[in-house]
């Protein structure tokens, strides 16, 4: 019989999501008329250069457009794109003369036009910025970019009563000793932070794309109620977030949301964090921090920043300031090379007497903002800078720097063919205890990290820590905190990040199964919750969760290079990448498939047209923003299925294996890259290998000696753990080719790499199988059964199959070769849809196949297997430029606010502010 049309209904209603549309520019395009100007290569290397202004490398687009540049100085479409890229660094008098002269040349080149007319408004000459946005808008009458810039022209600055500056310094917080102290009616009391992390980007969204107060107003109630007492951000937001907390606070003064407030930047170039401009502008962020929390800041629009007038004071709530992010320890080794006479800072309100050139320079930084509000307002609060553990003050043995590694690899006799990815996670430290307040700066001054179970390696592998062991048990987490403690006497060490995510995909194991993803929900409340009692008994000032709500648009190295193109990432989930989980607010698809049981959810399933209806079964499928879903439904009156499989063709009928795993089964009439497998044993993927993401590479064979594990992997649920002499390779090209041998790959993938200590002791890789699917239903299993009604359910996150982009349907295939075995960038094709095709065996041993027998045959039996796709059905589903949503809490909110509960009574015990 004819398969029905089976393209797949989808359930649901785009564009749901809450929230404000806040310009972003790499929604700009390159101008049309100018990329046909262009010789073909010329035209290409610009085209790059827009993708990576895109994903925010500022740099690489530079150099593409600077190459072009070189040989062709005429080039409209790259002198656009270097405008639009100095306007983005901030060089405003370098953006003015590169739009300049592309209009001189084009004077109706619209994104010159709007370049040039953001350019002059930020300069302070609004009417010329006006006048460039009214004619762009003349040639374009719907260009968005101009329409929304002429809308933020006309905004009126807010008005405010004048500034009193009070006579005597004020400061709302204090360190003291271990502790901070907030003020109260009646006196100083100690404050023990149970705080969160806010990262505010909803699916769909970029980063400098904010919510809406309605939002914000919901978050900071839900916060509340789930006993967080401080609320973290990194950077400035819009100003509705601030009216928001003003206005709880005020309401709810019992349950007030202390704030501390961050200072984002990101790194200077070649490691110099004296370098003029860029300081510059750091310190110029500093100010605008501290005008925002006083409600005294009408900011214009710069790129990827939130704007507007701020009106809120939150002053008197904001506990404390963090400057900075996770500095990478190779800029510090750098700036540290470049300045190794710098040892010291003496301030009006810091000093460092012996420390590192970046110790230094980091409390000269803090002291810029110091001085700034104390100059401004006559007020102070604590204040500190970011850290984590690769650049701790502690030694860790077990860490060798990458030429430490190399020289004991080679040493062996190894030939060491690829190097290691990594931080050099011990070569340098920083140390706030090195940081000493003056009597000028009674506020005081506190230690910050970033500490998570997993990472880095030596948490787990230091001696030191393997026997440590908090009032839960044994735990190494517990004893690196204690390790930190104990280097900051005296000195308050609040723990800004800690927690584990909910994802599917793991990242990183840990002995104690506290692994960088792979928990279930239930799981991951009961590890965060005891991740803040350690935190607590370990002596710590304070914890701050990780992280309020999932954010789509974050991106995990295990599985970067394959979320293409990279921009899009944010208008899917992908479950395999642990950075998009780790939400007490789950941001989950819609409900494509209503009904929280697999029984309920059938009633959804009829209303889909089958793939293929036949007397053995029907198959349906369906699609989503995390799930290709597959249903199954036995005939009536057919005995049980003793094995299934579902074969997936992702790119070309005529590549691909021709056969099921191992040649059972009939004839597969399209090349297949995996199959299902769904036996006695569970759910398993596999892949044709050329389509297997990465390549198991033994190494060391035959050389001396032998490694031992490092730690191992106690009740884990992780499937197919294993470990040795190993190490992960992209499997490029990625070209997938005729075969009909039957063989397919497990999707291993390594987690830790192999490692050495510093006295050459060699510790296994680990890793597990990514391809075996947990058995349940959403939001934790991936498959399930009604064995009673012949009922399987599947859900197979996208990129298992290689989709690296399923709301534009992208398919890996291809890879850049840079050397022998080394592979560059990944490469993707666009498709219509993905060939689905199953078979399954009856305890009869009697096969049935979807599509029928003989629907499909090959043509000649001795012919190369090219596939005849008759009868094969393309499983196609709508693409979407704006994703549907919904917002869960995750079992983490309630088993937190038991945790902050108890800490609260507790802390309260001993005379602590709740």
């Amino acid at each position: 019989m004819s398969p029905p049309d089976a393209r797949g209904r989808r359930w649901r209603r785009r564009g749901r999501s809450a929230g404000i549309a806040i310009l972003v520019f790499g929604a700009l395009l390159v101008p049309l008329a100018a990329q046909k100007l262009l010789p073909e290569d010329s035209a290409k290397i610009v085209a790059r250069g827009w993708e990576l202004y895109r994903e925010g490398d500022l740099k690489g687009a530079g150099e593409r457009f600077a190459s072009v540049l070189d040989r062709d100085s005429a080039s409209l479409a790259a002198r656009t794109g270097m405008g639009f890229v100095s306007l983005h660094s901030d060089r405003l008098v370098g953006a003015r003369e590169h739009f300049e002269t592309v209009l001189e040349a084009n004077p109706d080149l619209t994104d010159a036009l709007v370049g040039l007319g953001i350019t002059a408004w930020l300069q302070g000459r609004a009417a010329e910025g006006r006048a460039a946005m009214a004619r762009a808008l003349e040639l374009d009458p719907g260009h968005e970019d101009a329409v929304s810039w002429l809308r933020r022209m006309d905004a009126v600055i807010v008005e405010r009563p004048p500034l009193v500056r009070p006579d005597r310094l004020q400061y709302p917080a204090r360190v003291v000793g271990d502790r901070f102290e907030i003020r109260t009616a009646d006196g100083w009391a100690p404050f023990y932070i149970k705080g969160m992390n806010l990262g505010a980007t909803l699916p769909g969204k970029h980063p400098s794309e904010f919510p809406d107060s309605t939002v914000y107003a919901t978050w900071i109630a839900d916060m509340s109620e789930m006993g967080v007492n401080t609320v973290r951000v990194y950077t400035i937001h819009p100003p509705a977030f601030y009216a928001a907390l003003e206005r709880h606070n005020r309401e709810r003064p019992d349950r007030a949301l202390w704030l501390v407030h961050g200072v984002w930047t990101g790194l200077p170039p070649r490691g110099d964090y004296r370098n003029q401009e860029w300081e510059g502008a750091l310190f110029s962020e500093m100010r605008r921090v501290v005008d925002v929390i006083h409600g005294r800041a009408d900011l214009p629009y710069r790129p990827a920043h939130a704007s507007g007038g701020y009106s809120a004071d939150v002053s008197r709530w904001t506990l404390a300031y963090i400057i900075g992010r996770e500095w990478e320890p190779y800029s510090v080794l750098e700036f540290n090379r470049r300045y190794p006479g710098s040892h010291a800072w003496e301030g009006r309100y810091l000093r460092v007497r012996d420390g590192n050139a970046m110790d230094a320079w980091l409390a000269r930084a803090c002291e810029e903002l110091i001085a700034y509000e104390v100059d401004a307002y006559n007020l102070q609060r604590p204040i500190s800078y970011t850290n984590w553990p690769t650049l701790d003050p502690l030694d860790h043995p077990t860490e060798t720097t990458v030429d430490e590694e190399l020289a004991i690899r080679r040493g062996m006799g190894e030939q060491v063919t690829h190097i290691p990815r990594e931080y050099d996670n011990d070569a340098v430290g920083l140390s706030a205890f090195l940081v000493e307040p003056t009597g000028a700066f009674p506020a005081g001054f506190f230690a910050v990290f970033h500490a998570y179970p997993y990472y880095p390696d030596f948490v787990m592998l230091d001696p030191a820590y393997e026997s440590a062991a908090s009032s839960m048990g044994p735990s190494r987490y517990f004893g690196y905190l204690r390790a930190l403690k104990a280097r900051h006497p005296g000195m308050p060490i609040v723990i800004a990040e800690y927690g584990v995510p909910a994802s599917l995909g793991v990242a990183h194991l840990q002995p104690q199964g506290w692994h960088h993803g792979g928990h279930d929900e239930p799981a991951m409340a009961r590890i965060d919750g005891r991740l803040t009692r350690e935190i607590a008994e370990a002596g710590m000032a304070g914890g701050m969760l990780f992280a309020w709500i999932d954010e789509w648009f974050k991106k995990n190295w295990i599985v970067l290079e394959f979320e293409l193109p990279p921009e899009r990432n944010r208008l899917w989930l992908n479950r395999l990448d642990a950075e998009q989980h780790y939400g007490m607010i789950a941001m989950e698809p819609g409900e494509i498939l209503p009904g929280e049981t697999l029984g309920e959810r059938l009633l959804s399933w009829q209303t889909n047209a089958p793939l293929y209806e036949t007397e053995a079964g029907t198959l349906r499928a369906a699609a989503d923003e995390a799930y290709l879903w597959l249903l199954l439904e036995r005939g009536p009156d057919r005995e049980r299925f003793e094995e299934l499989f579902v074969g997936f063709d992702v790119f070309d009928a005529g590549a691909g294996d021709f056969a099921w795993p191992g040649g059972e089964g009939p004839h597969v009439p399209v090349g297949l890259e995996f199959v299902l497998r769904l036996g006695e044993d569970g759910v398993r993927l596999l892949a044709d290998p050329p389509s297997n993401a990465f390549r198991i590479q033994a190494v060391r064979e035959g050389l001396p000696g032998e490694a031992r594990a490092g730690f191992s992997v106690e009740g884990s649920s992780v499937p197919g753990l294993f470990s040795g002499r190993v190490e992960r390779r992209f499997n490029g090209p990625y070209l997938t080719r005729p075969n009909e041998d039957g063989r397919y790959d497990t999707l291993r993938v390594v987690t830790n790499r192999p490692r050495f200590s510093r006295d050459g002791t060699e510790f296994l890789a680990l890793g597990y199988d990514r391809g075996i699917l947990p058995q349940g239903g959403p939001p934790d299993g991936l498959w399930e059964t009604l064995e009673d009604e012949g009922v399987v359910e599947i859900r197979l996150p996208w990129m298992l199959l290689n989709i690296t982009d399923p709301s534009e349907r992208h398919v890996l295939q291809g890879a850049e070769r840079v050397g022998d075995d080394r592979w560059g960038a990944l490469r993707t094709r666009t498709v219509d849809g993905i060939r689905i095709v199953a078979a399954a065996q009856s305890g009869s041993g009697e096969w049935h196949t979807w599509p029928a027998d003989g629907a499909a045959e090959r043509a000649e039996p001795d012919a190369a297997p090219v596939g005849d796709p008759s009868g094969v059905v393309t499983f196609s589903w709508p693409t979407w430029e704006q994703p549907e949503w919904r917002a869960r809490r995750r079992p983490v909110f309630e088993e937190m606010q038991r945790v902050f509960e108890s800490l609260r009574r507790s802390h309260v015990a001993s005379g602590e502010t709740p």
